[in-house]
């Protein structure tokens, strides 16, 4: 009975934590491989846990001796793989904030469709952007991040030892603004590069109104905007790369804040 629940416990965190990560969470996925990925990853990990002493299954007797203490264990469980899930894709977040930003300034506001990676509408160029960012994370085996993140959980965490506290709040909002501040900064070229066109177009305007700007505008900016993106594709991926490359480390501050440390 000790090894069933558990086992259950580790599944309800796995399980919450890989159907919000990247790609692997992605609403594309269909829900039966979600479930069935998640029981493969537990299967696997479940005996590593137990005999490096990461979970005591004998532990159970006391979190598993009443329903109410069930319930509450699994809710801890179900936010803490919540909370890692949510961390985990900040990143990809960050290129998608900046990627729409940019696709705003060239024109394509209105060339907007459906991301299901995203789970909402989102420009042409943060399609190109997102794909090439999870291009790089397969590449450097940003989903072993994941896993060793999974492993290393329960080294910090507990079973049912989820604290929240203001810490852990705190912690939450600071990663959400590096988010922003990550956007901003992939942005930063074709923003700034297009506020000056933008310049010399309110300058062209005035010397010359027979000229119809408006229309001159959007062929221009388009073409600049991709320019800009593929002189700046290098330091684009450095960018992402040395982001991608802090994910794990996120994730164990995220972690020690929330056992109270």
């Amino acid at each position: 009975m000790n090894e069933a629940l558990t086992f259950f416990a580790v599944l309800v965190r796995y399980g919450t934590l890989f159907a919000i990560v990247p790609i692997l969470g992605d609403r594309m996925i269909p829900l039966p491989i979600k479930i069935l990925s998640s029981l493969a990853i537990t299967a696997a990990l479940y005996p590593a846990l137990v005999k490096t002493g990461s979970i005591n299954p004998e532990a159970a007797t006391i979190w598993g001796s009443t329903t109410s203490t069930i319930i509450y264990t699994i809710a801890l469980e179900t936010i803490f793989g919540l909370a890692l899930g949510y961390c985990s894709k900040l990143v990809f977040d960050g290129v998608q904030f900046g990627a729409n930003i940019t696709g705003n300034l060239m024109g394509f506001a209105s060339a907007s469709q459906y991301d299901p990676h995203q789970e909402t509408q989102t420009e042409i160029i943060a399609h190109l952007q997102m794909t090439l960012a999870m291009l790089l994370f397969l590449v450097m085996d940003g989903h072993h991040l994941f896993l060793r993140a999974a492993m290393d959980s329960y080294k910090i965490v507990g079973i049912g030892s989820m604290n929240m506290g203001g810490m852990f709040s705190k912690q939450l909002i600071q990663m959400t603004g590096d988010t922003f501040i990550l956007g901003m900064q992939l942005a930063a070229p074709v923003s700034v590069s297009l506020f000056l066109v933008n310049v010399l177009y309110g300058v062209m305007a005035k010397n010359m109104p027979q000229m119809n700007i408006l229309v001159l505008s959007f062929s221009i900016s388009a073409l600049l905007g991709f320019i800009i993106l593929l002189l700046t594709m290098p330091e684009f991926a450095a960018v992402v790369t040395e982001n991608f490359g802090m994910i794990y480390n996120k994730l164990v501050r995220v972690m020690t804040v929330m056992h109270g440390q």
